[in-house]
């Protein structure tokens, strides 16, 4: 969960929205919203990897 918020924060401070990101990391919006909630449920490694990857560039 640390690091979805981390990667959440990231998105913020650079000022990504998630449909920018969505589609930085081929990936459905909507689908992408429902993971990045500020919540405690966790989510897949992969998905965390390709924002990761996203936010790098």
């Amino acid at each position: 969960m640390e690091r979805k918020l981390e990667l959440i924060e990231k998105m913020e401070t650079k000022g990504m929205s998630l449909s920018q990101a969505a589609e930085a990391m081929s990936f459905d919006p909507k689908m992408l919203s429902l993971y990045l909630v500020k919540d405690a449920y966790p989510v897949p490694k992969r998905i965390l990897d390709k924002l990761e990857a996203a936010l790098a560039n």
